[in-house]
């Protein structure tokens, strides 16, 4: 099944980065610590802590995730309302919403490949 793109459904997946998501201390300080506006940082922590989450999805869910990012890039979207829905733990506020949602893109097409659900 093919899902159109939505910007509705990106808040949700970012949840783990919340300030209300229930977190283990370790991850939470990981998550804290980490420069949101380094992209090498970032797909770090996203690797810890979304990663897990994400290949979970079912595989039309993971592709639908990938289509809207790579639609809304497409588009010049700045991600903006998007990101202003978060209460982020990071300690710096992101910079440039573009950059995080291609780092978060990336590192989507990555998980995809080691999907659980086929």
């Amino acid at each position: 099944m093919t899902f159109k793109p939505d910007m509705s459904i990106l808040p949700g997946l970012l949840f783990v980065f919340d300030i209300d998501y229930p977190h283990d201390e370790s991850l939470l300080d990981e998550i804290c610590a980490t420069d949101v506006n380094d992209p090498v940082a970032l797909s770090k922590i996203m690797d810890l802590a979304l990663k897990p989450m994400y290949q979970r999805f079912l595989t039309d869910e993971q592709q639908w995730h990938i289509d809207t990012l790579r639609f809304f890039l497409e588009k010049d979207e700045s991600f903006r309302s998007v990101l202003e829905k978060r209460s982020f733990l990071f300690t710096d506020e992101i910079d440039d919403g573009r950059e995080f949602m291609r780092t978060l893109y990336v590192c989507l097409m990555r998980y995809q490949d080691g999907s659980i659900h086929k």
